[in-house]
């Protein structure tokens, strides 16, 4: 009703009307939105005689929308051209010769109009193949050869196909690689590959097919040795890409032996570049930016001839669409002063600038004095107020940005209006406090008070917004910024206008995330720069429109930043070369290396937003392609409350879409997704699984979380670090409430901290779970929660359980019985286990303890065997004394010392020939004494120490 009012011009009774209402803060906002146009229509590529359909759509949605051709209204002339104009559509039934052109859509309310950036509608072409002569290609065994394809002009580029052996070649296969360029490349060329080959161009739009004239034959020659040649290309190339696609710079080299080939930009090595990789000799760079400009060199050498000879240069230029930003969204100037509005254009090749005045273009005046950078009005007047857009475009892109210009009458006093910047008012945005479940709304204080406008009719009446569709790609070369681009849905059907958005976003990291950083937006505000990011980590987006009846549906994404180049890791970089280069290994090898060729990796954890009541989009963002191109995904689902294998949703999705639509899915079933990338060797690992999404059937049904939790009712001790529980869930308790699962906490029963509480979580309808890594003989608190993404419920009761001794004998007294015996068998893995009290589980930390027992067992076996032997060896030594007519009194201890003295010729006892005195013998003229402690003591039995003749004079 006011929207009506304000669109037939009556402005004073609309505030009379609000102020009525007490919604003058709404009002107030209707009439200072800037209109934007929010999806620009597309250039469409079409062969004669087809359809073609172009979408605007605009903000705010209840402007009028016309379209222009070629700068012409359509108005009468739309329906003898045949194009049907519904609202935000124009479609061309059948493409003629007169409906091609440029489009744009216009967009007008009360206080101007803004035209969308042109889409250009061209008929899609396939010219004939040049008149060419056979060529004949020669090539050293082993090498790789190339087959060039001169594709004739096509509108959209044309698709190569090669014929080989009598079969057509549609994609790379075996040792045949299409590149991106047209040229067919032969690995590791060998007699069979001898032969006739002939291309053709394929168009995807008029699907038509024309072949070449003529054929090229391939000869595979054996040399013994040859210097290193570049065979393609065959002379300097100068390279054009778009910012954002993928390069291939090829460069293919022959001789005996093989040719190491390497890369360098500006003269340093690519080593220095993160984002560079190899197929075969040739250089890839996925995503391209402005920083990939430069000079390449790619050198070939073998050892043989002489060095740096073989060499080429590729001259590549990365072309960057326009960018447009402009300093105020909205400005008030009193009559008779000028107006300067500047705008701020990149792009590469420099854009063209047009500047607009409520979609009309400018020409310069006295009045209007224009440049490329700024639009100065001089003596404003009434009659200059308006929408202003500054438009750029080059050979690549659009682009546009909109400013609002109001005038006021000398002396008024100036409010500042509602914008995005700090020096004007804006509406009430939330707190950036992370983590906060209750988000508080503030604002500045030019802004209005901080309090939502009153809804025009019941709270429970109206639908919470649906979930904004993020328009942003996945992939970033940016490393330490990320630009969110969105549009709301259609708005209507019962839904409040959006007040505002609520973007939050945070790093993911292994196991575990950062902390939520949380942006509030004005709903006139449809983009948002992310910064002080992380160079090359992933990070997820969050974000939801909110009106009178609260939050909406949450729209997901995920994306990658682009990675920095370390210094540290230039060194390394160096030796990684050798496995990803292709000639870098020993030169003598005269097979190529293809150890590094695999399939690809697996893409990142895929992100999910509700497409319909029966639909999700699923958003990916894929890794390496494991040296050749990726050729297309595929995306899974599984159900889980349905135990079952993962289910194919859709196949053969191209690779330039990180993005489909899965439909036919059941409405209240939660869902997990995940996404596999395909080669030509084969498919990836599958992505880690997407967060359990259910699909809720009501556009604007957001799930209250449950209330009450499950019930514990079997916890036992499987070993000394595993305890097993079970519990039942009443879905009735919770009014059917769907649940994505439960929330499993534990702690030492001794603790008395609420921060010991460690969590598991179980996906789905499994009711009993495994906590593992747990101490030995140690009681633990046990409790439960059901979670849904409304939130937790309250917690079950509490179970008490003891892991089982590390001791592995049977202890009857030591094992903790079941808390509470249950009527239902264990899962089925849990009867692998050795469930019964003796049972011993083999671990890996006992391997210490066992080999100390070991060590000190041989310890003590050797003391054992010792202690014998020693008692041996002393008792023959007192029974070789004893032989010897030694008295056992005269024995005395080992401590003894015997000591060597000339013999004398006193007379005694003889023994053999040799005089004894008092016991002791003399012999060769020397006598034996001894010398104890115990002679010195007076010993019984013992005489002092006598001599042998002649000792004495000695």
């Amino acid at each position: 009703m006011l929207r009506g009012m304000i669109l037939r011009g009556r402005r004073p009774e609309v505030m009379l009307a609000c102020l009525f209402l007490a919604a003058a803060a709404g009002c107030f906002a209707d009439l200072s939105e800037v209109p934007q146009v929010t999806v620009q229509p597309a250039s469409a590529v079409q062969k004669l005689g087809g359809p073609v359909l172009l979408g605007c759509a605009v903000e705010p949605p209840w402007m009028d929308i016309t379209w222009r051709l070629n700068g012409q209204e359509l108005n009468g002339s739309a329906d003898a051209l045949g194009v049907l104009i519904t609202r935000g559509r124009l479609v061309i039934p059948a493409l003629s010769n007169r409906t091609v052109g440029r489009y744009q859509c216009v967009a007008r309310m009360p206080a101007g109009a803004v035209a969308s950036v042109p889409a250009t509608v061209t008929l899609a072409n396939l010219q004939d193949f040049k008149l060419d002569v056979q060529h004949v290609i020669e090539v050293d065994e082993g090498n790789t050869a190339v087959i060039a394809c001169h594709l004739p002009e096509s509108h959209p580029k044309a698709q190569v196909r090669y014929s080989v052996k009598q079969q057509w070649l549609e994609a790379s296969r075996d040792n045949y690689l299409i590149m991106p360029s047209g040229n067919l490349q032969i690995v590791n060329a060998s007699q069979e590959d001898e032969g006739m080959y002939k291309c053709a161009a394929y168009n995807p739009v008029t699907q038509e097919v024309k072949t070449a004239g003529s054929s090229d034959r391939l000869r595979v020659r054996r040399s013994t040795a040859e210097a290193a040649r570049i065979i393609y290309p065959p002379e300097a190339q100068t390279i054009i890409v778009t910012k954002g696609q993928s390069l291939i710079l090829e460069c293919v080299a022959s001789g005996i032996p093989p040719p190491r080939v390497t890369w360098a930009k500006d003269g340093s090595s690519v080593a220095a570049y993160n984002k560079t990789r190899f197929l075969l000799s040739n250089l890839l760079i996925d995503t391209t930016s402005e920083e990939d400009s430069g000079t390449y060199r790619c050198m070939a050498d073998n050892g043989v001839g002489e060095p740096g000879a073989a060499v080429i240069l590729y001259n590549v230029q990365v072309f960057e669409p326009p960018e447009v930003t402009m300093e105020l969204s909205q400005l008030v100037i009193p009559w008779g002063q000028s107006a300067k509005l500047t705008c701020e254009v990149r792009g590469n090749p420099p854009p063209s600038v047009l500047w607009l005045r409520n979609a009309v273009p400018l020409t310069p005046s006295q009045h209007l004095r224009l440049s490329r950078r700024a639009l100065r009005v001089v003596s404003v007047g009434p009659e200059d107020e308006g929408v202003y857009q500054c438009m750029a475009e080059n050979e690549v892109g659009s682009a546009h940005a909109v400013v609002q210009l109001r005038t006021a009458r000398p002396g008024t006093t100036l409010r500042p209006w509602r914008d995005a910047k700090a020096d004007v008012a804006t509406p009430p945005v939330p707190s950036s406090r992370p983590g906060s479940p209750d988000l508080l709304l503030r604002g500045p204080e030019t802004s209005v008070p901080p309090a939502s406008p009153p809804c025009p009719g019941e709270k429970g009446q109206l639908a919470p917004a649906e979930a904004p569709i993020i328009l942003s790609s996945p992939r970033t070369s940016k490393t330490d910024s990320y630009e969110l681009v969105w549009r709301p849905r259609h708005e209507g059907g019962g839904r409040a206008p959006i007040l505002y958005y609520m973007v939050k976003h945070r790093k993911q990291v292994t196991n575990a995330s950062d902390d939520w950083t949380i942006n509030g937006i004005p709903a006139s505000q449809h983009r948002l720069m992310l910064r002080r990011l992380d160079p090359g980590s992933l990070y997820e987006v969050e974000m939801a429109a909110y009106n009178c009846a609260g939050e909406g549906q949450t729209a997901m994404v995920t994306f990658r930043t682009g990675r920095r180049p370390k210094p540290e890791i230039v060194a390394s970089k160096e030796q990684q070369i050798q496995r990803d280069d292709p000639g870098a290994g020993p030169q003598s090898s005269s097979q190529p290396d293809h150890g590094r060729l695999s399939p690809p990796e697996a893409p990142d954890r895929p992100t999910i937003s509700m497409a319909s009541e029966t639909s999700v989009y699923v958003t990916w963002i894929p890794r390496g392609n494991g040296g050749f191109p990726i050729q297309s995904f595929r995306v899974e689902y599984k159900k889980l409350k349905k135990v079952g294998d993962w289910m194919l949703a859709t196949s053969a999705i191209l690779p330039s879409r990180l993005s489909v639509e899965v439909t036919g899915l059941e409405k209240g079933t939660s869902y997990k997704f995940r996404v596999r990338a395909l080669n030509m060797l084969g498919e990836s690992e599958p992505s880690a699984p997407s967060r359990p999404y259910v699909v809720s059937g009501y556009g604007g049904r957001v799930y209250e979380r449950p209330v009450a939790g499950p019930y514990i009712t079997f916890t036992d001790a499987v070993n000394e670090t595993t305890i097993m529980l079970k519990w039942m869930y009443i879905p009735a308790s919770n009014n059917n409430t769907p649940i994505h699962g439960f929330y499993i906490y534990y702690r030492p029963t001794d603790s008395d901290n609420d921060s010991d509480y460690k969590k598991d979580m179980v996906e789905g309808d499994r009711y009993w779970h495994s906590i593992s890594h747990l101490q030995p003989e140690t009681s633990y608190d046990i409790k439960m929660q059901c979670f849904n993404e409304g939130g937790e419920s309250e917690f079950s009761n509490v179970m008490i359980c003891e892991t089982k001794a590390r001791k592995s004998s049977a202890q009857p007294g030591r094992r903790p019985p079941p808390t509470l015996a249950s009527l239902q068998p264990p899962p089925p893995e849990t009867l692998e286990r050795p469930m019964g009290t003796g049972a011993m589980v083999a671990r890996s930390s006992d391997l210490p303890y066992l080999i100390v027992g070991v060590v000190l067992g041989s310890i003590v076996l050797i003391i054992v065997a010792f202690i014998p032997f020693c008692l041996w060896r002393a008792w023959s030594k007192q029974k070789h004394t004893t032989d010897l007519g030694f008295p056992r009194s005269a024995l005395l201890p080992s401590s003894c010392q015997y000591t060597m003295v000339p013999l004398g010729g006193r007379p005694g006892h003889r023994d053999n020939g040799q005089p004894y005195l008092n016991g002791r013998g003399c012999a060769n003229g020397m006598h034996v004494t001894r010398s104890c402690p115990a002679a010195a003591m007076g010993y019984p039995g013992l005489s002092p120490p006598q001599h042998c003749p002649g000792e004495l004079q000695q």
